[in-house]
């Protein structure tokens, strides 16, 4: 045997080696290291795997620092003896985590009875709890930096009143809509429109004539609590996670005969993504191909700030219009992105964007949020009228009772948290004290919520957002879902495009700053604006505020209708009626 053949399997296990050892550990952490600010998030969106990457800031610092700091204003508040850390005798008066939520969110009572155990503090054991050990107590207990929610109940109902649609003509919820199905939908008003304003909302087209629901039980399943659907394709990366688990994610979502291979097309997976990925060239990605992709940059990064932004004169200078106000919410890497994602990744003002990923949309938007809640404030002023009135002697504090404190007694509820001192006396500033802390707190965390709209036809229809749909609206309806058919074939409800809304804001939204989205099921018609040089006989007819006037409607003569519905649709349009009232002799 030559000494070819003989070294030819060590030379082998060699070259296996050093391949192994090129290619990205699947065990390990891709998003180990990471910036303050940064949040990473992986969407399974219809066409292929996206990751993007959210630097979330709270004014000029990372997300996380307005809770750091008042978890180190909470810790000093118990720190007597200011040395840093806080002893057994010290922990004594902390709450517990659920205790402390409800007081930042304005409840009240309770607080005193039950406070934390020494041991879930101390984790190393050493005889004190340091701000480290205090931050980890709450934040494992649900007080943390980020709140991150990801709701489907509109999906639910934009399934409910898909189905609903597609059953009143005359087809399945898996069935497909034609042009001639669609044709029929106006006639749905003779049926459906039980306020007779010649417009259709989804509580309308969800409940038939002696006005039960016609998905009663569907109705009922919006009230419960859910958790993420498995359907929602959004998952929060966390340090923690591993590119092979990942990876995983990846594969059950694309692997639709579970060979475990991504072929291009399969379950309408990108061909350039496998391509790029398609380390061995044999056409299609394993799972350690597929973990590579988590090593990579992001697809998208996004910025977003909220609470307080450009303080001070540039502040001022900015909200008056003297220099351009900042821009809460922005692209970092448009300049980079790939020429077909930087299309559908667009600015649409200093607070929102939109991204088109696959079939989904997804608007986003961040808002400064609130300092402290309405409810808080008055928790607040009652509590110090409480102990005004508990102070009969008027002497500025209240004693410790010697008896079990009633939780419902809310002033002394508050009283070993609120007794800074632990002097056995609650001043009325110490009280105060306490309650502005607690509304400090309130808005030391940013909040950031998912909502998933599902494939909602409904919302394709509604081109101005007021929450019905009209006349005109529902005449057109083919022109806007056809674009969404694949084939020469009906449209699908899988067709439909899929709808997120994104919002962030720091503590407690407020309707000033909230990014309102219509709540199908239980949405309130919007007042449309007025629209400029329309003739006020228009403006008075058009009762239902849909910007057509119809024949029912109209108040003059069929004639004068005709005359001025120049295109014979039976609705007059505001340019038609702008073009009557240019006609006329002027005066």
């Amino acid at each position: 045997m030559s000494r070819a053949i003989r070294f030819a399997p060590l030379l082998l296990l060699a070259c296996a080696l050093t391949a192994e050892a090129a290619a990205p550990a699947v065990s390990s952490r891709p998003f180990a290291r990471q910036e303050a600010d940064q949040l990473d998030f992986l969407f399974l969106a219809s066409d292929r795997p996206v990751l993007i990457r959210l630097h979330l800031r709270a004014g000029d610092r990372p997300y996380a620092a307005v809770w750091e700091a008042f978890m180190d204003k909470l810790f000093a508040w118990f720190d007597k003896d200011n040395d840093g850390f806080l002893r057994k005798e010290e922990t004594a008066r902390l709450m517990l985590p659920q205790s402390l939520s409800n007081q930042l969110q304005g409840g009240i009572g309770g607080a005193d009875n039950q406070t934390a155990p020494f041991a879930s503090l101390d984790t190393d054991k050493d005889g004190k709890v340091s701000k480290e050990e205090f931050r980890a107590y709450y934040r494992t207990g649900g007080i943390q930096p980020l709140r991150f929610s990801v709701n489907n109940a509109q999906a639910r109902t934009a399934k409910q009143t898909n189905d609903s649609i597609y059953r009143r003509l005359g087809r399945t919820s898996r069935g497909k809509l034609s042009k001639t199905d669609v044709a029929k939908l106006p006639t749905l008003l003779d049926k459906c429109d039980s306020d007779e304003d010649e417009m259709l909302t989804v509580a309308e087209l969800n409940t038939e004539g002696d006005g039960q629901s016609i998905y009663g039980e569907l109705q009922a399943e919006r009230f419960m609590v859910r958790g993420q659907p498995a359907d929602t394709g959004l998952t929060q990366i966390t340090p923690t996670m591993t590119a092979a688990a990942l990876a995983d994610l990846v594969m059950k979502r694309y692997d639709a005969n579970r060979d475990g291979k991504l072929a291009p097309g399969e379950n309408g997976l990108d061909k350039a993504f496998v391509a790029a990925l398609d380390a061995d060239k044999d056409g299609k990605l394993s799972a350690q191909e597929v973990a590579a992709y988590f090593f990579r940059q992001p697809d998208v990064v996004l910025r977003a700030r909220v609470g307080t932004v450009d303080g001070g004169l540039t502040g001022i200078l900015s909200r008056v219009g003297v220099l351009s106000r900042t821009q809460r919410a922005e692209v970092v890497n448009q300049a980079k992105l790939p020429a077909a994602l930087a299309k559908k990744v667009k600015k649409l003002d200093g607070d929102s964007l939109s991204m088109e990923l696959g079939d989904a949309r997804f608007e986003v938007k961040a808002s400064e949020g609130s300092k402290g809640t309405g409810r808080l404030n008055g928790v607040k002023q009652f509590l110090l009228q409480q102990f005004d009135a508990m102070d009969g002697k008027k002497v500025g504090y209240l004693e410790r009772p010697k008896e079990k404190i009633d939780p419902n007694d809310f002033v002394l509820a508050l009283f070993t948290q609120a007794d800074k001192n632990a002097d056995g006396k609650l001043h009325r500033k110490e009280l105060e004290e306490w309650l502005t802390l607690m509304e400090d707190g309130s808005s030391a965390f940013v909040t950031l919520s998912v909502t998933d709209s599902g494939r909602s036809l409904f919302d394709l229809l509604d081109a101005n957002r007021d929450g019905k749909l009209s006349i005109r609206e529902l005449r057109t309806a083919w022109a806007k879902m056809e674009p969404f058919r694949k084939g020469n074939e009906g449209l699908a409800q899988e067709d439909l495009p899929r709808s997120f809304q994104v919002t962030t804001y720091q503590g407690y939204a407020n309707q000033r700053d909230v990014f309102f989205f219509f709540n199908q099921g239980n949405r309130a018609a919007a007042k449309l604006p007025r629209v400029k040089g329309v003739p006020d006989w228009f403006t008075r007819m058009d009762r239902n505020g849909d910007g057509d006037v119809s024949q029912k409607e109209w108040l003059g003569s069929e004639e004068k209708f005709r005359e001025i519905d120049t295109d014979g649709d039976g609705l007059i349009s505001t340019e038609e009626a702008r073009a009557y009232e240019a006609k006329k002799p002027k005066k």
